[in-house]
Protein backbone atom coordinates (compact mmCIF):
# COMPACT_ATOMS: atom_id res chain seq x y z
CA UNK A 1 0.00 0.00 0.00
CA UNK A 2 1.27 3.48 -0.80
CA UNK A 3 2.60 5.54 2.11
CA UNK A 4 -0.07 7.73 3.65
CA UNK A 5 2.10 10.81 3.34
CA UNK A 6 2.55 10.17 -0.40
CA UNK A 7 -1.18 9.54 -0.91
CA UNK A 8 -1.92 12.69 1.05
CA UNK A 9 0.43 14.76 -1.10
CA UNK A 10 -0.89 13.32 -4.39
CA UNK A 11 -4.53 13.91 -3.43
CA UNK A 12 -3.74 17.32 -1.91
CA UNK A 13 -2.06 18.29 -5.15
CA UNK A 14 -5.09 17.04 -7.12
CA UNK A 15 -7.43 19.11 -4.97
CA UNK A 16 -5.36 22.27 -5.38
CA UNK A 17 -5.00 21.66 -9.12
CA UNK A 18 -8.77 21.20 -9.40
CA UNK A 19 -9.30 24.74 -8.16
CA UNK A 20 -6.92 26.09 -10.79
CA UNK A 21 -8.39 23.84 -13.48
CA UNK A 22 -11.89 25.14 -12.74
CA UNK A 23 -10.73 28.73 -13.18
CA UNK A 24 -8.83 27.81 -16.34
CA UNK A 25 -11.90 26.05 -17.73
CA UNK A 26 -14.13 29.10 -17.28
CA UNK A 27 -11.56 31.45 -18.83
CA UNK A 28 -10.80 29.13 -21.75
CA UNK A 29 -14.50 28.51 -22.48
CA UNK A 30 -15.25 32.23 -22.66
CA UNK A 31 -12.13 32.78 -24.75
CA UNK A 32 -13.10 30.09 -27.28
CA UNK A 33 -16.62 31.50 -27.61
CA UNK A 34 -15.19 34.96 -28.31
CA UNK A 35 -12.50 33.59 -30.64
CA UNK A 36 -14.99 31.49 -32.60
CA UNK A 37 -17.65 34.15 -32.96
CA UNK A 38 -15.64 37.41 -33.15
CA UNK A 39 -12.34 36.37 -34.78
CA UNK A 40 -13.59 33.48 -36.93
CA UNK A 41 -12.51 29.94 -37.71
CA UNK A 42 -9.52 30.93 -39.91
CA UNK A 43 -7.99 33.21 -37.25
CA UNK A 44 -8.39 30.34 -34.81
CA UNK A 45 -6.61 28.06 -37.29
CA UNK A 46 -3.62 30.44 -37.53
CA UNK A 47 -3.49 30.60 -33.71
CA UNK A 48 -3.51 26.79 -33.63
CA UNK A 49 -0.50 26.61 -35.98
CA UNK A 50 1.44 29.24 -33.99
CA UNK A 51 0.65 27.56 -30.65
CA UNK A 52 1.63 24.13 -32.01
CA UNK A 53 5.04 25.30 -33.26
CA UNK A 54 5.72 27.36 -30.11
CA UNK A 55 4.87 24.58 -27.68
CA UNK A 56 6.85 21.91 -29.55
CA UNK A 57 9.85 24.27 -29.63
CA UNK A 58 9.45 24.98 -25.91
CA UNK A 59 9.34 21.25 -25.14
CA UNK A 60 12.68 20.93 -26.96
CA UNK A 61 14.09 23.90 -25.02
CA UNK A 62 13.10 22.50 -21.63
CA UNK A 63 15.26 19.42 -22.36
CA UNK A 64 13.20 17.21 -20.07
CA UNK A 65 13.76 19.39 -16.99
CA UNK A 66 10.03 19.63 -16.37
CA UNK A 67 10.30 16.13 -14.87
CA UNK A 68 14.04 15.51 -14.98
CA UNK A 69 14.81 18.36 -12.57
CA UNK A 70 12.68 16.65 -9.92
CA UNK A 71 14.88 13.55 -10.15
CA UNK A 72 18.07 15.63 -10.11
CA UNK A 73 16.96 17.66 -7.07
CA UNK A 74 15.83 14.51 -5.24
CA UNK A 75 19.30 13.05 -5.81
CA UNK A 76 20.96 16.26 -4.59
CA UNK A 77 18.75 16.29 -1.49
CA UNK A 78 19.52 12.63 -0.76
CA UNK A 79 23.24 13.50 -0.80
CA UNK A 80 22.82 16.52 1.47
CA UNK A 81 23.43 19.27 -1.10
CA UNK A 82 21.49 22.54 -1.33
CA UNK A 83 19.10 22.77 -4.32
CA UNK A 84 19.60 26.46 -5.20
CA UNK A 85 22.84 26.12 -7.24
CA UNK A 86 21.34 23.24 -9.21
CA UNK A 87 18.21 25.29 -9.98
CA UNK A 88 20.28 28.21 -11.29
CA UNK A 89 22.37 25.82 -13.39
CA UNK A 90 19.25 24.22 -14.88
CA UNK A 91 17.66 27.59 -15.66
CA UNK A 92 20.84 28.87 -17.28
CA UNK A 93 21.34 25.86 -19.54
CA UNK A 94 17.65 25.71 -20.55
CA UNK A 95 17.43 29.43 -21.32
CA UNK A 96 20.59 29.44 -23.45
CA UNK A 97 19.32 26.45 -25.43
CA UNK A 98 15.82 27.94 -25.84
CA UNK A 99 17.23 31.24 -27.15
CA UNK A 100 19.16 29.29 -29.79
CA UNK A 101 15.91 27.55 -30.79
CA UNK A 102 14.09 30.92 -30.97
CA UNK A 103 16.75 32.24 -33.32
CA UNK A 104 16.04 29.34 -35.70
CA UNK A 105 12.29 29.91 -35.36
CA UNK A 106 12.59 33.50 -36.60
CA UNK A 107 12.62 32.06 -40.12
CA UNK A 108 9.51 29.93 -39.48
CA UNK A 109 7.54 32.84 -38.02
CA UNK A 110 8.09 34.87 -41.17
CA UNK A 111 6.63 31.97 -43.19
CA UNK A 112 3.57 31.50 -40.96
CA UNK A 113 3.08 35.26 -40.42
CA UNK A 114 4.34 36.78 -43.69
CA UNK A 115 2.48 40.10 -43.33
CA UNK A 116 3.37 40.76 -39.70
CA UNK A 117 7.16 41.01 -39.39
CA UNK A 118 6.80 42.72 -36.00
CA UNK A 119 5.18 39.63 -34.54
CA UNK A 120 8.30 37.58 -35.28
CA UNK A 121 10.26 39.70 -32.78
CA UNK A 122 7.56 39.19 -30.15
CA UNK A 123 7.47 35.45 -30.82
CA UNK A 124 11.26 35.26 -30.34
CA UNK A 125 10.77 35.63 -26.57
CA UNK A 126 7.81 33.25 -26.27
CA UNK A 127 9.83 30.01 -26.22
CA UNK A 128 12.33 31.15 -23.52
CA UNK A 129 9.41 32.42 -21.43
CA UNK A 130 7.64 29.02 -21.54
CA UNK A 131 10.93 27.24 -20.74
CA UNK A 132 11.59 29.53 -17.76
CA UNK A 133 8.07 28.89 -16.46
CA UNK A 134 8.33 25.11 -16.78
CA UNK A 135 11.73 24.84 -15.09
CA UNK A 136 10.78 27.27 -12.30
CA UNK A 137 7.52 25.49 -11.51
CA UNK A 138 9.31 22.14 -11.53
CA UNK A 139 11.79 23.45 -8.96
CA UNK A 140 8.92 24.72 -6.81
CA UNK A 141 7.11 21.37 -7.01
CA UNK A 142 10.21 19.66 -5.64
CA UNK A 143 9.24 21.24 -2.32
CA UNK A 144 5.72 19.83 -2.83
CA UNK A 145 4.29 23.32 -3.17
CA UNK A 146 1.51 23.30 -5.76
CA UNK A 147 0.04 26.78 -5.27
CA UNK A 148 2.33 28.61 -7.68
CA UNK A 149 1.61 26.08 -10.43
CA UNK A 150 -2.11 26.70 -9.89
CA UNK A 151 -1.76 30.48 -9.94
CA UNK A 152 0.57 30.55 -12.93
CA UNK A 153 -0.98 27.91 -15.19
CA UNK A 154 -4.53 27.86 -13.84
CA UNK A 155 -5.17 31.56 -13.23
CA UNK A 156 -2.64 34.02 -14.67
CA UNK A 157 -2.14 32.39 -18.08
CA UNK A 158 -5.77 31.64 -19.10
CA UNK A 159 -7.27 34.78 -17.58
CA UNK A 160 -4.45 36.89 -19.00
CA UNK A 161 -5.14 35.40 -22.43
CA UNK A 162 -8.84 36.21 -22.08
CA UNK A 163 -8.24 39.74 -20.78
CA UNK A 164 -5.79 40.62 -23.56
CA UNK A 165 -8.12 39.12 -26.19
CA UNK A 166 -10.99 41.31 -24.96
CA UNK A 167 -8.70 44.36 -24.98
CA UNK A 168 -7.57 43.78 -28.57
CA UNK A 169 -11.15 43.11 -29.63
CA UNK A 170 -12.21 46.43 -28.09
CA UNK A 171 -9.36 48.17 -29.93
CA UNK A 172 -10.40 46.53 -33.20
CA UNK A 173 -7.20 44.47 -33.53
CA UNK A 174 -8.79 41.34 -34.97
CA UNK A 175 -6.12 40.32 -37.49
CA UNK A 176 -3.45 38.91 -35.22
CA UNK A 177 -4.99 39.97 -31.91
CA UNK A 178 -5.37 36.35 -30.77
CA UNK A 179 -1.68 35.62 -31.36
CA UNK A 180 -0.50 38.73 -29.49
CA UNK A 181 -2.83 37.86 -26.60
CA UNK A 182 -1.48 34.29 -26.57
CA UNK A 183 2.12 35.48 -26.32
CA UNK A 184 1.17 38.05 -23.69
CA UNK A 185 -0.38 35.34 -21.51
CA UNK A 186 2.91 33.37 -21.74
CA UNK A 187 4.82 36.38 -20.37
CA UNK A 188 2.30 36.81 -17.53
CA UNK A 189 2.69 33.16 -16.47
CA UNK A 190 6.50 33.49 -16.59
CA UNK A 191 6.43 36.56 -14.35
CA UNK A 192 4.28 34.80 -11.76
CA UNK A 193 6.47 31.67 -11.79
CA UNK A 194 9.51 33.89 -11.16
CA UNK A 195 7.80 35.36 -8.09
CA UNK A 196 6.93 31.84 -6.91
CA UNK A 197 10.52 30.66 -7.34
CA UNK A 198 11.86 33.61 -5.35
CA UNK A 199 9.29 33.08 -2.58
CA UNK A 200 9.89 29.32 -2.38
CA UNK A 201 13.69 29.34 -2.27
CA UNK A 202 14.52 32.92 -1.29
CA UNK A 203 15.70 35.49 -3.83
CA UNK A 204 18.92 36.25 -1.93
CA UNK A 205 19.72 32.54 -1.58
CA UNK A 206 19.17 31.95 -5.30
CA UNK A 207 21.20 35.00 -6.38
CA UNK A 208 23.93 34.26 -3.84
CA UNK A 209 24.27 30.59 -4.78
CA UNK A 210 27.38 29.48 -6.61
CA UNK A 211 26.45 27.48 -9.70
CA UNK A 212 29.13 25.37 -11.32
CA UNK A 213 29.68 25.49 -15.08
CA UNK A 214 31.01 21.93 -15.10
CA UNK A 215 27.91 20.65 -13.25
CA UNK A 216 25.65 22.73 -15.50
CA UNK A 217 27.11 21.05 -18.58
CA UNK A 218 26.20 17.62 -17.16
CA UNK A 219 22.52 18.55 -16.76
CA UNK A 220 21.57 17.87 -20.42
CA UNK A 221 23.15 14.42 -20.17
CA UNK A 222 20.92 13.62 -17.19
CA UNK A 223 17.70 15.16 -18.50
CA UNK A 224 17.75 14.69 -22.28
CA UNK A 225 16.48 11.05 -22.18
CA UNK A 226 13.42 12.34 -20.32
CA UNK A 227 13.40 15.37 -22.62
CA UNK A 228 13.11 13.23 -25.74
CA UNK A 229 10.04 11.61 -24.21
CA UNK A 230 8.49 14.98 -23.26
CA UNK A 231 9.20 16.41 -26.71
CA UNK A 232 7.56 13.37 -28.28
CA UNK A 233 4.51 13.65 -26.02
CA UNK A 234 4.12 17.32 -26.91
CA UNK A 235 4.62 16.58 -30.61
CA UNK A 236 1.96 13.85 -30.48
CA UNK A 237 -0.53 16.50 -29.34
CA UNK A 238 0.51 19.22 -31.78
CA UNK A 239 1.78 17.58 -34.96
CA UNK A 240 -1.75 16.52 -35.94
CA UNK A 241 -2.70 20.19 -36.22
CA UNK A 242 0.36 21.00 -38.30
CA UNK A 243 -0.14 18.06 -40.69
CA UNK A 244 -3.90 18.69 -40.94
CA UNK A 245 -3.35 22.37 -41.77
CA UNK A 246 -1.20 21.33 -44.74
CA UNK A 247 -4.04 19.30 -46.27
CA UNK A 248 -7.15 21.10 -44.91
CA UNK A 249 -5.92 24.69 -44.56
CA UNK A 250 -6.53 27.13 -41.72
CA UNK A 251 -10.27 26.45 -41.68
CA UNK A 252 -9.83 22.70 -41.07
CA UNK A 253 -7.16 23.41 -38.45
CA UNK A 254 -9.47 25.92 -36.76
CA UNK A 255 -12.29 23.38 -36.46
CA UNK A 256 -9.92 20.71 -35.16
CA UNK A 257 -8.33 23.14 -32.67
CA UNK A 258 -11.70 24.13 -31.28
CA UNK A 259 -12.61 20.47 -30.77
CA UNK A 260 -9.25 19.90 -29.08
CA UNK A 261 -9.90 22.76 -26.68
CA UNK A 262 -13.23 21.21 -25.68
CA UNK A 263 -11.64 17.78 -25.33
CA UNK A 264 -9.01 19.16 -22.94
CA UNK A 265 -11.67 19.31 -20.20
CA UNK A 266 -11.48 15.55 -19.45
CA UNK A 267 -7.90 15.33 -20.77
CA UNK A 268 -6.69 17.60 -17.96
CA UNK A 269 -7.77 15.02 -15.37
CA UNK A 270 -4.29 13.50 -15.23
CA UNK A 271 -2.85 17.01 -14.87
CA UNK A 272 -4.65 17.22 -11.52
CA UNK A 273 -2.56 14.35 -10.16
CA UNK A 274 0.70 14.88 -12.08
CA UNK A 275 2.11 17.91 -10.17
CA UNK A 276 2.46 15.86 -6.99
CA UNK A 277 2.70 12.38 -8.55
CA UNK A 278 5.99 13.22 -10.31
CA UNK A 279 7.90 14.36 -7.19
CA UNK A 280 6.46 11.43 -5.20
CA UNK A 281 7.58 8.90 -7.84
CA UNK A 282 10.96 10.65 -8.20
CA UNK A 283 11.61 10.38 -4.46
CA UNK A 284 10.45 6.75 -4.29
CA UNK A 285 12.63 5.92 -7.30
CA UNK A 286 15.70 7.38 -5.57
CA UNK A 287 14.83 5.35 -2.46
CA UNK A 288 14.30 2.19 -4.58
CA UNK A 289 10.77 1.67 -3.21
CA UNK A 290 9.10 -0.23 -6.07
CA UNK A 291 6.17 -1.45 -3.97
CA UNK A 292 4.95 2.05 -3.17
CA UNK A 293 5.50 3.19 -6.74
CA UNK A 294 3.22 0.37 -7.94
CA UNK A 295 0.51 1.23 -5.40
CA UNK A 296 0.51 4.94 -6.28
CA UNK A 297 0.50 4.20 -10.00
CA UNK A 298 -2.35 1.68 -10.06
CA UNK A 299 -4.52 3.91 -7.88
CA UNK A 300 -3.99 7.04 -9.95
CA UNK A 301 -4.70 5.25 -13.25
CA UNK A 302 -8.06 3.97 -12.01
CA UNK A 303 -9.02 7.35 -10.54
CA UNK A 304 -8.15 9.15 -13.77
CA UNK A 305 -10.19 6.64 -15.82
CA UNK A 306 -13.26 7.09 -13.60
CA UNK A 307 -13.12 10.90 -13.63
CA UNK A 308 -12.56 11.03 -17.39
CA UNK A 309 -15.49 8.68 -18.01
CA UNK A 310 -17.76 10.88 -15.90
CA UNK A 311 -16.90 13.98 -17.93
CA UNK A 312 -16.53 12.41 -21.39
CA UNK A 313 -19.83 10.49 -21.59
CA UNK A 314 -22.19 13.52 -21.62
CA UNK A 315 -19.79 15.42 -23.89
CA UNK A 316 -19.90 12.61 -26.44
CA UNK A 317 -23.69 12.41 -26.40
CA UNK A 318 -24.29 16.19 -26.62
CA UNK A 319 -21.19 17.15 -28.62
CA UNK A 320 -23.03 19.01 -31.39
CA UNK A 321 -24.90 21.20 -28.90
CA UNK A 322 -21.67 22.02 -27.05
CA UNK A 323 -19.77 22.96 -30.21
CA UNK A 324 -22.60 25.17 -31.50
CA UNK A 325 -22.02 27.45 -28.50
CA UNK A 326 -18.75 28.53 -30.14
CA UNK A 327 -20.41 29.24 -33.49
CA UNK A 328 -22.65 27.40 -35.94
CA UNK A 329 -19.68 26.48 -38.17
CA UNK A 330 -18.19 24.37 -35.36
CA UNK A 331 -21.23 22.10 -34.89
CA UNK A 332 -19.98 19.97 -37.79
CA UNK A 333 -17.15 18.79 -35.56
CA UNK A 334 -19.35 16.57 -33.33
CA UNK A 335 -17.96 13.35 -34.81
CA UNK A 336 -14.40 14.66 -34.44
CA UNK A 337 -15.14 15.43 -30.78
CA UNK A 338 -16.37 11.90 -30.05
CA UNK A 339 -13.27 10.34 -31.64
CA UNK A 340 -10.84 12.65 -29.84
CA UNK A 341 -12.61 12.10 -26.50
CA UNK A 342 -12.12 8.35 -26.93
CA UNK A 343 -8.45 8.98 -27.71
CA UNK A 344 -8.02 11.19 -24.64
CA UNK A 345 -9.73 8.58 -22.48
CA UNK A 346 -7.26 5.91 -23.59
CA UNK A 347 -4.22 8.14 -23.25
CA UNK A 348 -5.12 9.96 -20.03
CA UNK A 349 -6.05 6.82 -18.13
CA UNK A 350 -2.59 5.30 -18.58
CA UNK A 351 -0.37 8.37 -18.95
CA UNK A 352 0.82 7.97 -15.35
CA UNK A 353 2.54 4.71 -16.37
CA UNK A 354 5.16 6.76 -18.20
CA UNK A 355 6.43 8.53 -15.04
CA UNK A 356 8.24 5.58 -13.39
CA UNK A 357 9.46 4.44 -16.82
CA UNK A 358 11.28 7.73 -17.50
CA UNK A 359 13.07 7.44 -14.15
CA UNK A 360 13.81 3.71 -14.08
CA UNK A 361 14.27 3.04 -17.82
CA UNK A 362 14.90 6.46 -19.45
CA UNK A 363 15.95 4.94 -22.76
CA UNK A 364 12.68 3.10 -23.40
CA UNK A 365 9.98 5.83 -23.55
CA UNK A 366 11.79 7.86 -26.27
CA UNK A 367 11.89 4.79 -28.54
CA UNK A 368 8.16 4.20 -28.02
CA UNK A 369 7.32 7.87 -28.55
CA UNK A 370 9.42 8.01 -31.72
CA UNK A 371 7.68 4.98 -33.17
CA UNK A 372 4.15 6.19 -32.46
CA UNK A 373 5.00 9.72 -33.65
CA UNK A 374 5.98 8.33 -37.05
CA UNK A 375 2.77 6.28 -37.01
CA UNK A 376 0.71 9.39 -36.22
CA UNK A 377 2.26 11.53 -38.96
CA UNK A 378 1.73 8.77 -41.52
CA UNK A 379 -1.87 8.10 -40.48
CA UNK A 380 -2.92 11.74 -40.33
CA UNK A 381 -1.22 12.61 -43.62
CA UNK A 382 -3.11 9.73 -45.31
CA UNK A 383 -6.48 9.97 -43.53
CA UNK A 384 -6.84 13.76 -43.50
CA UNK A 385 -6.61 13.77 -47.30
CA UNK A 386 -9.57 11.37 -47.39
CA UNK A 387 -11.78 12.68 -44.55
CA UNK A 388 -10.31 15.99 -43.39
CA UNK A 389 -10.60 16.66 -39.66
CA UNK A 390 -12.41 13.33 -39.07
CA UNK A 391 -9.48 11.49 -40.66
CA UNK A 392 -6.98 13.35 -38.49
CA UNK A 393 -9.02 12.41 -35.40
CA UNK A 394 -9.06 8.72 -36.37
CA UNK A 395 -5.28 8.82 -36.85
CA UNK A 396 -4.88 10.42 -33.44
CA UNK A 397 -7.09 7.73 -31.81
CA UNK A 398 -5.11 4.85 -33.34
CA UNK A 399 -1.89 6.52 -32.19
CA UNK A 400 -3.10 6.92 -28.59
CA UNK A 401 -4.19 3.26 -28.45
CA UNK A 402 -0.75 2.16 -29.69
CA UNK A 403 1.00 4.44 -27.18
CA UNK A 404 -1.06 3.24 -24.21
CA UNK A 405 -0.53 -0.40 -25.16
CA UNK A 406 3.22 0.18 -25.42
CA UNK A 407 3.41 1.85 -22.01
CA UNK A 408 1.41 -0.91 -20.31
CA UNK A 409 3.55 -3.65 -21.87
CA UNK A 410 6.78 -1.90 -20.87
CA UNK A 411 5.59 -1.36 -17.29
CA UNK A 412 4.78 -5.05 -16.98
CA UNK A 413 7.94 -6.32 -18.67
CA UNK A 414 10.54 -4.01 -17.13
CA UNK A 415 8.99 -2.84 -13.82
CA UNK A 416 6.68 -5.78 -13.08
CA UNK A 417 3.75 -3.36 -12.72
CA UNK A 418 0.42 -4.70 -14.01
CA UNK A 419 -1.99 -1.77 -14.17
CA UNK A 420 -4.97 -3.47 -15.83
CA UNK A 421 -7.05 -5.82 -13.69
CA UNK A 422 -10.66 -6.85 -13.06
CA UNK A 423 -11.36 -3.63 -11.12
CA UNK A 424 -11.62 -1.76 -14.45
CA UNK A 425 -14.65 -3.77 -15.58
CA UNK A 426 -17.22 -2.22 -13.22
CA UNK A 427 -16.47 1.45 -14.07
CA UNK A 428 -16.58 0.64 -17.79
CA UNK A 429 -19.89 -1.24 -17.42
CA UNK A 430 -21.43 1.63 -15.46
CA UNK A 431 -20.16 4.06 -18.09
CA UNK A 432 -21.85 2.03 -20.85
CA UNK A 433 -25.16 2.02 -18.94
CA UNK A 434 -24.95 5.78 -18.36
CA UNK A 435 -24.17 6.44 -22.03
CA UNK A 436 -27.07 4.25 -23.12
CA UNK A 437 -29.51 6.08 -20.85
CA UNK A 438 -28.30 9.46 -22.12
CA UNK A 439 -28.62 8.38 -25.76
CA UNK A 440 -32.22 7.29 -25.19
CA UNK A 441 -32.94 10.68 -23.65
CA UNK A 442 -31.01 12.53 -26.38
CA UNK A 443 -33.53 11.68 -29.12
CA UNK A 444 -36.36 13.24 -27.10
CA UNK A 445 -34.68 16.63 -26.65
CA UNK A 446 -34.44 19.31 -29.34
CA UNK A 447 -30.94 20.74 -29.95
CA UNK A 448 -32.10 24.25 -28.95
CA UNK A 449 -33.10 23.18 -25.42
CA UNK A 450 -29.79 24.25 -23.93
CA UNK A 451 -30.93 24.43 -20.31
CA UNK A 452 -32.36 20.91 -20.37
CA UNK A 453 -29.18 19.58 -22.02
CA UNK A 454 -27.05 21.26 -19.35
CA UNK A 455 -29.17 19.78 -16.54
CA UNK A 456 -28.93 16.28 -18.08
CA UNK A 457 -25.16 16.54 -18.46
CA UNK A 458 -24.64 17.56 -14.84
CA UNK A 459 -27.11 14.93 -13.63
CA UNK A 460 -25.33 12.18 -15.59
CA UNK A 461 -22.00 13.08 -13.96
CA UNK A 462 -23.54 13.02 -10.48
CA UNK A 463 -25.39 9.73 -11.09
CA UNK A 464 -22.32 8.04 -12.60
CA UNK A 465 -20.05 9.06 -9.72
CA UNK A 466 -22.69 7.95 -7.22
CA UNK A 467 -22.84 4.54 -8.88
CA UNK A 468 -19.03 4.38 -8.80
CA UNK A 469 -19.04 5.14 -5.08
CA UNK A 470 -21.59 2.38 -4.46
CA UNK A 471 -20.40 -0.39 -6.78
CA UNK A 472 -16.92 0.31 -8.21
CA UNK A 473 -14.62 1.32 -5.36
CA UNK A 474 -12.19 -1.44 -4.48
CA UNK A 475 -11.23 -2.38 -0.96
CA UNK A 476 -7.87 -0.69 -1.49
CA UNK A 477 -9.58 2.51 -2.70
CA UNK A 478 -11.69 2.65 0.46
CA UNK A 479 -8.71 1.95 2.73
CA UNK A 480 -6.62 4.64 1.05
CA UNK A 481 -9.41 7.21 1.14
CA UNK A 482 -10.19 6.51 4.81
CA UNK A 483 -6.49 6.57 5.66
CA UNK A 484 -6.04 9.82 3.73
CA UNK A 485 -8.86 11.51 5.64
CA UNK A 486 -7.47 10.21 8.96
CA UNK A 487 -3.99 11.40 8.00
CA UNK A 488 -5.33 14.89 7.26
CA UNK A 489 -7.21 15.06 10.56
CA UNK A 490 -4.04 14.10 12.45
CA UNK A 491 -2.02 16.75 10.64
CA UNK A 492 -4.59 19.42 11.48
CA UNK A 493 -4.66 18.30 15.11
CA UNK A 494 -0.86 18.47 15.36
CA UNK A 495 -0.82 21.85 13.64
CA UNK A 496 -3.26 23.25 16.20
CA UNK A 497 -1.15 22.13 19.19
Amino acid sequence: MAGLGDVSDVLRGAGASLAGFSGRLVARTVLMIIAGRAFGIEALGVLAQVAAVTEIAAAIGVMGLKRGLLDILSFEEKNGRAPQPCIIEALGVALVFSIMISAILLVIWRIILPHEAGLATLMFFAVPAIVFTDVSLSAIKHKRIIGWDVWSRGVAEPWGFLGLTLAFLALGVTGYGLIIAYVGSIFIAAALSAIGLARSYGLRTLVGSRPSLSRALTIPQKSIPIGITDIGVMALRRVDLIVLSIFAGAEGAGLYYMVQQLATIPQKTFALFEPMLSPVIARLHNHLDAKKIRANLVGVCRWVLIIQLAISIPMMVFGDALLEIFGSSFALGATVLVIILFAELVDGSFLAVETPLVYARPGLPPKLIGAVLLLEISLIAALSQLWGAEGAAVGFLITMIALAAGRLLMAKKYLDIAVLNISYFTPLALAALTAGALLLTRWRIAPDQGVMIGVLMVASVVIFLSLIGKFALTKTDKILMDAFLLHRRRKRRLASI
